[in-house]
């Protein structure tokens, strides 16, 4: 038993601090354990007492005789390194921690924090905490925590394995849950994260068995390459990830940074993650909640078209408002349908959205026809019936349940979710029935939606593995100009602007003949980024002696600018014919790294916000992807008698530059590729400009 398995899953117990007091921290778990069936041995340490309900307690942790797989540490802070000290040595293979007073609380309580890890690794201990709610294992009766919300019943048991950073989130997502009939396979609240983190956590329940589905609480991580390998982990277990990522805003990230200690990050990296690795991101928790039960209870969706059986014309019309927003076709009731349908109830409305009016409250048998002569006929993929307040009629609702049961079950390749307002008694029959139902018709659309991004990416070509290699960068300049920076990707086989430096009127006149004209002049100096706002930039340049000329004045700008050091002037083709302008890019997230960046190029890249990005590197499937997913991209195809543009090369060429930018990850810390020029269809592309900075080499002999 590896020591991740020894904490989730495990054999022996030991509470240290325990209490025969119930209502106690220390009590706690040791009530539950007892109460809800753990079948493993539980050792109660605390000097003050020979017994414990039944139990022999132990002095000290030194004194139990026999292995423990995970010791909860539930004392004052100020005691707990000595004990999780002698937890180390007595080879307890993990430990939770429920005591506060560390990270969260400053510099000293993080200097003791920071003790707790070092003594974790030295010893091989996985420690989840400090100040943490602990954690349970349903299937096992392990529990874990010290949270009053299993107090008065045992929870609930499902496929869903759920870890959140936040103990009272935590707790407030298990509360709803649980009143709509939701269970779980683990609760995991991972505290301050001195050793186990949430990437730690959904990594094992990747590969647990009893897990199918996991839904994450995220205020911010430390290690973004780990949080996208456990991702990657789940897709390659098939396990859909749901995140309720907070921090979105300015003040929200300072929020969860107090919370947390942890590095936020830039929300649109976040999203960005989440996209490349097929996790769904909730925005509320009732979409956390919906989307998660949903995945743990629907068919994978195999297509896009949805019937939609509805009591009320109305509600018919926003659903199908909201289901093409979302991109899912409404197909046609086929005739030969429409015509069963008629015959059934000649009043219905047989259009898809299918109108069965309040006569379903007088026809018991008028759900199961009218659904049974849609979904035969095999043009529909999921379906939503909204039976408005149906399930407040005591009544009636058995009968609806049981129809919907039966067409589960004679369908079952089709996602079906119900919508109703339901009291807890019909939840309950629901629940029992193993019929997915939704109290709005908006959150059933959300679920379909989210069932639909989990297929999609599924049926994607896994992601490329890339090896890194290392480039030396020793003697880089900390900026390189356009010059530089083209001349350094050109090593890479990333086609540039044919060019020459010239630092004298002699040079750029025999480049000019060698070039040939016309041209395009432009000022170098790394002290001088932004080469077109200061008049940098000389286009069209017909004749040698416009080169003189220009080639003076370039000089002069740069001369008399304060600090700028002259590197030369850059005499360059002038390119022709048809061609669109992009921008590709690279950032350094402190937390996933190397992120590059395409949009729309020129000089309003910064002002259209048109952009797509993904954590490098990228195949060029990937990259075309982001090319497509540009609003303007429709520049780039067949487009009212514009030729296609070369997305072919330019998805070459950014995957290529991807690659590049994963390999100087430690190195690089942003490049701007501005404009490449995209000629048409098989014509290629070309870099015309282009930055790059690096860190200073004294960063790089302390990092």
């Amino acid at each position: 038993m590896n020591n991740l398995e020894a904490l989730f899953n495990p054999d022996s117990v030991a509470i240290i601090g325990a209490s025969p007091d119930a209502k106690k921290i220390g009590g706690r778990p040791l009530s539950y354990l007892q109460r809800y069936g753990f079948d493993g041995k539980i050792y109660p340490i605390n000097p003050k007492y020979k017994e414990i309900n039944g139990l022999t307690c132990y002095p000290d942790i030194l004194q139990v005789p026999a292995s423990v797989d995970v010791a909860i540490i539930a004392l004052p802070s100020q005691v707990v390194i000595e004990t999780f000290q002698k937890c180390a040595q007595h080879g307890v293979k993990s430990v939770v921690i429920f005591s506060a007073g560390f990270g969260e609380i400053g510099e000293s309580g993080k200097r003791e924090q920071d003790e707790i890890t070092r003594i974790a690794k030295e010893y091989n201990v996985r420690v989840l905490g400090p100040n943490c709610l602990g954690l349970f294992n349903v299937e096992k009766g392990f529990y874990g925590t010290f949270s009053t919300i299993i107090e008065d019943e045992k929870p609930l048991k499902s496929s869903i394995g759920f870890v959140s950073q936040s103990g009272a989130f935590g707790s407030h997502v298990f509360t709803l849950a649980r009143q709509q009939n939701i269970g779980f396979s683990h609760f995991i609240a991972t505290g301050n994260e001195a050793d186990i983190d949430v990437a730690d956590c959904i990594e094992f329940l990747a590969k647990d068995p009893n897990t199918n589905v996991i839904a994450c609480y995220i205020e911010g991580v430390q290690d973004g390459e780990k949080l996208a390998n456990a991702f990657q982990l789940a897709r390659n277990h098939q396990k859909p990830v749901i995140a309720l990522k907070v921090g979105r805003t300015e003040v929200g990230m300072k929020a969860a940074m107090s919370h947390t200690g942890s590095i936020v990050g830039s929300d649109k990296v976040f999203d960005t993650i989440f996209k490349q690795n097929g996790v769904f991101r909730a925005n509320t928790i009732d979409e956390f909640l919906d989307v998660t039960y949903a995945a743990s209870q629907l068919p994978a969706m195999q297509g896009n078209r949805v019937a939609v059986f509805t009591i009320s014309g109305g509600v018919g019309i926003l659903l199908a408002d909201q289901l093409a927003g979302q991109q899912f076709k409404l197909p046609e009731t086929p005739p030969v349908v429409k015509e069963r349908l008629k015959a059934i109830l000649p009043i219905a409305g047989t259009q898809n959205p299918i109108d069965m009016t309040a006569q379903i409250s007088y026809l018991p048998t008028l759900l199961e026809d009218f659904m049974e002569a849609v979904l035969s006929s095999g043009e529909y993929d999921a379906s939503i019936i909204f039976l408005g307040f149906g399930g407040l009629k005591h009544d009636s609702i058995k009968d609806r349940i049981a129809t919907l049961q039966k067409m589960r079950d004679r369908y079952p390749h089709i996602p079906q979710v119900a919508v109703t307002i339901n009291s807890p008694q019909s939840s309950q029959a629901f629940s029992e029935a193993g019929v997915v139902v939704l109290q709005d018709p908006t959150r059933a659309v959300t679920a379909l939606k989210a069932m639909k991004q989990f297929e999609v990416f599924k049926k994607a070509p896994a992601t490329q593995a890339f090896q890194k290699q290392y480039l030396d960068t020793t003697n880089m300049d900390t900026v390189l100009t356009e010059y530089g920076t083209k001349k350094f990707l050109q090593q890479f086989d990333l086609p540039i602007t044919n060019e020459r430096l010239a630092k004298t009127e002699q040079e750029a006149i025999q480049y000019a003949t060698e070039i040939g004209y016309p041209l395009v002049l432009k000022g170098m100096s790394p002290q001088i980024l932004h080469k077109t706002d200061e008049g940098l930039v000389s286009l069209n340049i017909q004749s040698e002696e416009q080169v003189i000329a220009e080639f003076t004045r370039l000089k002069k700008v740069i001369d008399e600018t304060a600090e700028a050091v002259f590197e030369g002037v850059l005499i360059q083709e002038m390119l022709k014919g048809e061609y669109a302008e992009l921008f590709v890019g690279a950032t350094k997230d402190p937390i996933f790294g190397q992120m590059v960046i395409v949009g729309m190029g020129g000089i309003y890249i910064e002002v259209l916000q048109d952009i797509s990005m993904r954590k490098a590197p990228v195949s060029p499937t990937e990259a075309k992807e982001m090319v497509l997913e540009l609003k303007a991209s429709k520049i780039l195809q067949a487009y009212r008698g514009m030729p296609a543009k070369d997305i072919e090369e330019l998805s070459q060429v950014i995957a290529k530059f991807s690659e590049l930018i994963f390999n100087l990850e430690d190195d690089l810390l942003e490049s701007d590729l501005n404009p490449i020029m995209v000629f048409g269809e098989g014509q290629g592309v070309k870099i015309v400009d282009g930055l790059m900075t690096f860190k200073k080499q004294n960063e790089l002999i302390t990092n």
